[in-house]
């Protein structure tokens, strides 16, 4: 099937070439259409994608309805003096003054806030036009500290914005340095691994276009079904596509490569090449899309939307890799490696400097100590899986560049007013005839909670009050979900007057609420991704004993990323736990992902068993011809996710996924796996049977349609 592919496209690349463009020309529009020139918008909140059935989501539902918040976005000013004295008199008049000069383009309303009880600090709150990550609102929180700068200059007063919009207005910048140094990472390793400027742009090129494709296919998938993206999805595809299309990329330059160096001419060395890794990287495409998919499992609609977007975006990222990367590549030949020589590596050199090499040195070790290598490997990554027993999960959400304007502000206004001041706790009490009495005096009954460090305001519409309370631990820690859980909670339901309700609301119920969903789906969607996993390697492979160690040496490598991340992060970095997505991520990411790396290794051990092999030879021969391929997109996609550690939101788990995929690159796929495989031979992938046949390839200078016709080894022949 993939000879077939091939030669249709090798035979008419432009015309393949021009049907892609006009499709991504045709998708790109449609996200204009559907979204704006500004992309999809943020969620307003987290409880959006929690079931009505949780008390938080039905909170939130009912301020949405009842005291539904003005659009845009809001950032909080905290002023002090620059000696850190109690504010004066005259301190007090100009920051009551402020309002008046902070009336800048974008923003809506400036009004006074809260004053701490030492009477050090003072607060102000303004509400911008835009979302909080729309580029009109980072310049207009330029704008408002300019502004702010210029009615304090001389005063001996300090100020600072923080909050959500504030936030990230200073995460803006960072964000566009992370994701422009991942790019030139790819850029760079791409050139290192190919010494050819054209491939590392041209690949990096095609795979933006395509991921631009996805997030166009995606929004007319959400009008038509009816789900919408939200700004987090859209801002993971290029991420999660630039890995995936990058590794697709190395593998098929690295096989396009070899042919041209046996003599082929481009477009039989393509088909080649298309025809022997079409079968993996099918499989190993179809791994990845089935993993994401299984967050349909999930409760939390966010989720649900992620996991299946994912998906569909990689199963377009492998059809063009293999329809539009080799129409591309066909075109330019041997030109596209320039100005690297593509000779024979064998040409002008000895079998002693040829196995210099990493892959070859361990090629060698593979072959001659199996079970040395697989008892080593498992040892190593069994002891590092040992932190995972330690691992705590952490809902911080409010992590901010460090040094930053709006992390400063923030440590101010921690030092003089309750932690729980920039996201308070809502409770929603309803019921017929309310009125500000019964709800002032359930409003006290909440103050006496431990947790509460001070009430804040109590508004009543209709049947419907609103009561605010301030925690004294901070609102996205494990000590303010656990009391807003087992205290307030509990609480607010027994003050509640006969005949009303309460409903607990705000960041930190939603987060306790977030967490139970996570429990529950965390213990079915993990099983339920590891069959659906091990089924399409038992498909692929056609082999019980290979599906099965290749299923457990996955499990192996996803419990020794989270252990190394709890020693990174918990015992070494002292941090209170990490990231709750991060288990999900690392789940997803190396176990779908890393599964490529071994499916390309299996797929060439098989290759080498049929040319007739023994199985330790074949070991060693499939690390020293796949091991370079594995290891440079191994390498590219570890170096990309490395660069998300100058992220304060993405440090643990940019830093967890390049482990996990350097783990999966050269703990599984160089050494766990081919030992394994010389350590078992052909019964590895009983009831299948591989009889040995010769390979007789493709000779060089042979048309497409010879190729074609001969012994490429077609798609179907992968488990024979």
């Amino acid at each position: 099937m993939f000879t077939t592919l091939a030669t249709a496209v090798v035979r008419r690349p432009g015309r393949v070439i021009a049907t892609w463009l006009l499709v991504i020309t045709a998708l790109t529009a449609a996200t204009f259409a559907v979204y704006g020139p500004e992309g999809p918008r943020p969620a307003d909140s987290q409880a959006e994608f929690l079931p009505d059935r949780f008390e938080s989501a039905r909170a939130a539902g009912i301020g949405s309805r009842i005291f539904p918040e003005p659009a845009g976005s809001s950032a909080v000013l905290v002023v002090r003096r620059a000696d850190g004295s109690p504010l004066t008199p005259d301190d007090s008049a100009r920051i009551d003054a402020l309002p008046q000069r902070l009336r800048v383009a974008g923003v809506t309303a400036v009004t006074p806030g809260a004053v701490a009880s030492d009477g050090r600090l003072r607060l102000a709150e303004a509400r911008l036009a835009g979302d909080a990550y729309a580029e009109t609102t980072v310049q207009a929180v330029d704008r408002l500290r300019d502004a702010t700068d210029d009615a304090l200059a001389g005063t001996g007063l300090v100020a600072g914005w923080t909050g959500e919009a504030a936030g990230a207005a200073d995460s803006f910048l960072l964000d566009l340095i992370v994701h422009g140094a991942m790019m030139l990472v790819i850029l760079v390793l791409l050139l290192v691994v190919f010494r050819s400027p054209a491939i590392a742009l041209l690949n990096l090129f095609l795979v933006l276009l395509v991921a631009q494709a996805a997030t166009g296919l995606l929004a007319l998938g959400g009008k038509v079904f009816g789900y919408a993206l939200d700004s987090s999805t859209t801002g993971l595809l290029p991420v999660v596509l630039l890995g995936i299309g990058t590794d697709y990329a190395v593998f098929l330059l690295f096989r396009y490569r070899e042919r041209l160096r046996a003599g082929d001419d481009r477009r039989t060395a393509m088909v080649h090449a298309v025809s022997r890794i079409g079968g993996a990287v099918t499989v190993s495409a179809l791994v990845v899309a089935v993993a994401f998919g299984a967050l349909l499992l999930s409760r939390l609609t966010s989720f649900q939307v992620l996991g299946p977007a994912l998906a569909v975006a990689v199963l377009l990222m492998v059809a063009a890799a293999l329809t539009l990367f080799p129409a591309v590549y066909s075109l330019l030949g041997r030109r596209a490696y320039w100005p690297a020589k593509l000779v024979d590596p064998g040409a002008g050199r000895t079998d002693a400097t040829a196995a210099t090499g990493p892959a070859a040195r361990t090629a060698r070790l593979v072959a001659r100590r199996p079970a040395l290598v697989a008892l080593a490997t498992v040892a190593v990554l069994g002891l590092l899986g040992l932190g995972a027993l330690h691992h705590r999960p952490s809902y911080e959400m409010d992590a901010l560049p460090p040094g930053s304007e709006s992390a400063r502000a923030l440590e101010w206004l921690r030092s003089g007013l309750p932690a729980g001041t920039l996201s308070p706790t809502v409770v929603y009490l309803t019921g017929p005839g309310m009125d500000a009495t019964a709800a002032e005096r359930f409003a006290a009954r909440l103050a006496e909670v431990p947790i509460v460090a001070a009430p804040g305001g109590v508004e009543v519409e209709g049947d419907v009050a609103r009561v605010q309370v301030l925690l004294a631990e901070p609102p996205y820690s494990r000590q303010a979900m656990d009391a807003v859980e087992h205290q307030l909670r509990p609480a607010a339901h027994a003050a509640a007057p006969p005949g009303t309700r309460a409903y607990v609301g705000g960041e930190t119920a939603t987060f306790a609420d977030i967490r139970a969903v996570l429990d529950e789906d965390l213990r079915l969607v993990f099983p339920v991704a590891a069959g659906l996993i091990g089924l399409l390697l038992l498909l692929m492979l056609r082999g019980l004993l290979a599906s099965i160690g290749l299923l457990a040496a996955v499990a192996l490598g996803f419990a020794a990323t989270l252990g190394t991340s709890v020693l990174v992060f918990q015992v070494l970095g002292g941090q209170s736990g990490l990231n709750f997505q991060l288990p999900l991520v690392v789940f997803l990411f190396v176990t779908a992902i890393g599964t490529d790396y071994n499916i390309l290794m299996v797929a060439r051990l098989r290759e080498e068993l049929r040319a007739g092999r023994p199985p330790r030879q074949a070991a060693a021969e499939a690390v020293r011809r796949a091991g370079p391929a594995v290891a440079a997109a191994g390498v590219i996609l570890a170096g990309s996710f490395g660069v998300l550690v100058a992220s304060p939101m993405m440090a643990q788990i940019g830093l967890a996924v390049a482990v996990g995929v350097l783990i999966a690159t050269f703990g599984l796929s160089w050494l766990l796996v081919p030992a394994l495989a010389a350590l078992t031979g052909r019964a590895a992938f009983w009831p299948a049977r591989i009889r040995p046949e010769p390979d007789p390839g493709v000779a060089p200078g042979a048309s497409p349609v010879s190729a074609q016709s001969e012994a490429v080894v077609p798609a179907g022949t992968m488990a024979r």
